[in-house]
């Protein structure tokens, strides 16, 4: 009798237990079911920000904004209008406010800079780091590796002397070698402004050291090593693939290593407006994206920026266009920094290229607040005293444009308004007194912006 009462209880803990399985079973599976609903749909609604409501006032503001615009190029001055092109954007009612000869095709001067800029932060990523290493393969024997010093070199502008990667390298023990010495190149010619421009923009002697041609890298690397007292014996009868044991087994070992964040290469380059950077820039995006494949520069074939621009703004599939525009202008992209004067944007082109970085709040933040110039601020770069009174500081940013060979003068960027709308615009001249349109152009901006600070720009 004790053992079928012992048996009985043994069945309900059983049944017990599996009833209790079946019970967390559920309500896992009930959990999971509603915190999926919850991310999938409650979530959604929740990082939604409501679309800011425009109201008849801000469009007013528009309406009066584009008043005072038509009004200035009416206003007697020593510049042909008809050589001038002005595009307008309110950020903040996300309309087209004016437009004067907005759509034609000219020479962008520096203003192109912000093309290769963005092109560049986009497709490498705003954390892109250029790198010089050097590397070991071989073997110990006493105090000399017998083997392969292998130089590997991204084409930084930023570089300009070995004796710190070579410093590195000894204080790691190695200073004696016997063997070979390999560069690996991200450029295996000399940096020079594209044939339109003048060679005096870019000279040899301001060309970056590792964008010398190699034979002068190759020359000013062996000196270094000398220099800082690392022997070097060539050999060519080692094979470094073969070797054994610690710096062997076929694969290469750092001993040293520099780089440069891509925006330490980017900000001198739109506030100072450095043609150099910006070329260099150029052509490294056209490396890694492969139209470099000798790692030369080529004139005649379409070089990255351009295609990257030309996806965003003027895609095959236009229903993938981010800005929709009447008119397709023509565009040119014949180099990064602007002193082509081959080059060429329309002033709506440079206002669309700037709405793409104020919507992409990564890029927004650095361009406003780090990479473009600020007057009256330690940011003014190639403003200079442009537009320097107190009442103008953190209200614009911008890129400016100088081609003296064409009478060339551009300013793309944004100001707050003095009805507190945040301006995106492009003001291009050709064939103009450089002077004369900086004051237009000022005067313009002046008249955006009025007296009054109305709010700060967050």
């Amino acid at each position: 009798m004790a053992k079928k009462i012992k048996l009985r209880y043994g069945r309900i803990a059983a049944a017990l237990s599996v009833l209790a399985a079946i019970i967390i079973i559920l309500y896992l599976g009930i959990s999971w079911l509603f915190n999926w609903i919850y991310t999938s749909w409650g979530d959604k609604d929740e990082v939604t920000e409501p679309k800011a409501i425009i109201t008849p006032e801000m469009r007013a503001c528009d309406t009066i904004m584009a008043r005072r615009l038509d009004s200035l190029m009416n206003i007697p001055r020593n510049l042909d209008t008809s050589l001038i092109a002005i595009s307008v954007y309110d950020a903040t009612t996300e309309s087209q406010v004016y437009e004067f000869h907005a759509d034609k095709s000219m020479a962008p001067a520096s203003c192109m800079k912000v093309a290769t800029a963005v092109a560049a932060l986009k497709t490498l990523g705003m954390d892109y780091r250029y790198n010089v290493s050097l590397q070991i393969r071989g073997e110990m024997k006493r105090d000399t590796l017998v083997g392969t010093l292998l130089l590997v070199a991204d084409d930084d502008p930023l570089f300009d002397d070995f004796t710190p990667l070579i410093k590195q390298m000894k204080s790691k023990g190695f200073c004696n070698f016997r063997g070979n010495v390999i560069l690996n190149l991200a450029r295996e010619d000399t940096l020079k402004a594209h044939p339109t421009g003048k060679t005096w923009d870019i000279p040899y002697h301001k060309a970056p050291l590792l964008m010398k041609g190699r034979e002068r890298i190759t020359k000013q690397f062996m000196a270094a090593l000398s220099a800082n007292g690392v022997s070097f014996k060539k050999d060519n009868s080692v094979n470094s693939a073969k070797a054994k044991g610690k710096f062997g087994d076929g694969r290469y070992h750092y001993v040293a290593r520099i780089s440069h964040d891509i925006k330490e290469v980017i900000t001198p380059m739109l506030i100072h407006s450095s043609n150099v950077k910006a070329d260099a820039l150029f052509y490294h995006l056209d490396w890694k994206k492969g139209i470099l494949p000798q790692r030369e520069m080529v004139w005649d074939k379409m070089h990255y920026t351009e295609k990257f621009w030309n996806e965003i703004l003027s895609p095959e599939d236009t229903t993938k266009c981010l800005f929709p525009r009447s008119v397709k202008p023509q565009l040119a992209y014949k180099d990064g920094s602007g002193l082509s004067p081959d080059n060429l944007l329309t002033a709506n082109t440079l206002v669309d290229m700037l709405r793409y970085v104020y919507n992409d709040e990564m890029l927004k933040n650095y361009f406003i607040n780090e990479a473009l110039a600020s007057p009256a601020s330690a940011r003014s770069g190639s403003l200079l005293t442009r537009m320097a009174r107190p009442e103008y500081r953190d209200r614009i940013f911008v890129k400016t444009g100088t081609l003296v060979t064409k009478g060339g003068s551009s300013l793309s960027g944004y100001l707050q308004g003095r009805d507190g709308h945040w301006y995106i615009f492009s003001i291009i001249h050709e064939d103009s007194p450089v002077a004369d349109a900086r004051i237009f152009q000022d005067r313009l901006c002046k008249m955006m912006m009025g007296n009054k600070r109305v709010m700060s720009k967050e």
